[in-house]
């Protein structure tokens, strides 16, 4: 089978540093680089990569045995290049194989099938779609929503430019992206559930839901984002906005699993039913008139825990910005997790919406009150 082939080279940048920092990313998403004579390999999605700084030029070759890994591999490239090299797009250019396609190949248009009340702050939404199969996995449960602002009856979903990267309309028919869990899947019955968070200060996702109707149509489009490894022993930790992944990963666990689960949401009304196994305890804390974001509580009862001590064990925490900030260097520092052995995710950041959130500088937890406002 002959491979398609395309490679890149960015001039002008710090090369070393920049790759540095990508082989550091990678690591910390269980993608690991090989070092050959002056090169790094590294395998994803179906495609082979080879990264090598050269004076103040990085190099990036991308192998595949079909297009859309093609595509998926270069996406990749491209977009942690351009994030750590903080150049333009237009500074990435290929060479080689070019990829055919229309549209970007994990985008898919799905339609609003049934809605229902999960809790007072919670609506599931399920949806229908085609060709479900590459989202129907339990290793990779996020998913990326998109949403058309309101009032635009026809959007104009992304297509490809002749770079390859996604091109998204700008102004009114703009698009918002947000990340999602996928609560539950049947790829072969052509559905997935996603549970929506409702609050009063909405971004995209949570206001779109608030008013959805079944035959509504947004994009989607993933898969992103590794979730819980299993292990013997587990500390599954979060905020509402988590509750739909720790549902999920609770779900799919062993029933010899041990461990702990703690929830904050704002009042004992907000409890979702949770099947965990059976030696796994839940505990749900209340943050009451508190605004989400604001209090200590989850992070004191997650410190609380005591954690498992050497063995087979797990941590998987999701929250906002400064929790996880803070709960991520405990884990390290205080704990002595290593990389393999917790994930914390910030779910959110406190006065950022999610496009914000990625482009702000991360600053150290501390003590001080966190940002406003998840979208």
């Amino acid at each position: 089978m002959t491979d398609f082939q395309t490679s890149t080279t960015v001039r002008h940048i710090d090369a070393e540093k920049v790759l540095a920092q990508v082989l550091e990313h990678l690591r910390e998403h269980d993608l690991v680089a090989s070092r050959r004579d002056n090169a790094w390999l590294v395998d994803y999605a179906e495609s082979k990569i080879i990264f090598s700084a050269q004076a103040d030029a990085l190099y990036a070759q991308v192998t595949a045995s079909s297009q859309m890994a093609l595509y998926e591999g270069r996406m990749m490239v491209f977009y942690h290049i351009q994030e750590f090299a903080q150049c333009e797009p237009q500074d990435i250019q290929w060479q080689g194989d070019g990829v055919i396609l229309e549209r970007p190949p994990a985008f898919r248009l799905v339609t609003a099938q049934a809605v229902s009340e999960v809790g007072p702050h919670m609506r599931r939404i399920r949806f229908g779609g085609s060709d479900l199969a590459r989202y129907d996995r339990q290793d990779n449960i996020h998913c990326k929503l998109i949403f058309p602002q309101p009032g635009i009856e026809d959007p104009e979903w992304p297509t490809l430019g002749a770079n390859g990267v996604p091109q998204f309309p700008k102004g009114d028919k703009r698009l918002d992206v947000r990340t999602y869990t996928i609560r539950r899947i049947n790829a072969a019955q052509g559905w997935f559930d996603v549970d929506f968070v409702l609050h009063e200060d909405a971004g995209p996702g949570s206001r779109w839901a608030a008013q959805a109707v079944c035959g509504q149509q947004i994009g989607f489009s993933g898969v992103g984002g590794r979730t819980a490894t299993q292990a013997a022993w587990m500390l599954l930790a979060g905020d509402e906005t988590a509750l739909p992944a720790i549902a999920r990963i609770g779900e799919s666990l062993p029933a010899s699993t041990h461990g702990v689960v703690i929830v904050e949401v704002q009042t004992p009304a907000d409890q979702i039913r949770l099947t965990m196994p059976q030696g796994m305890t839940v505990q749900w804390l209340y943050r009451e008139n508190a605004q989400a974001g604001t209090t200590t509580q989850l992070t004191d009862a997650i410190q609380a825990c005591p954690i498992a001590t050497g063995g087979d064990r797990f941590v998987w925490v999701g929250a906002e910005f400064s929790t996880a900030q803070a709960v991520r260097g405990w884990l390290r520092h205080t704990v002595g997790l290593g990389s393999k052995e917790q994930l914390v995710v910030a779910y959110w950041r406190r006065g950022l919406d999610e496009t914000q959130m990625k482009s702000a500088p991360a600053r150290q937890a501390d003590n001080s009150p966190a940002q406003k406002a998840p979208s």
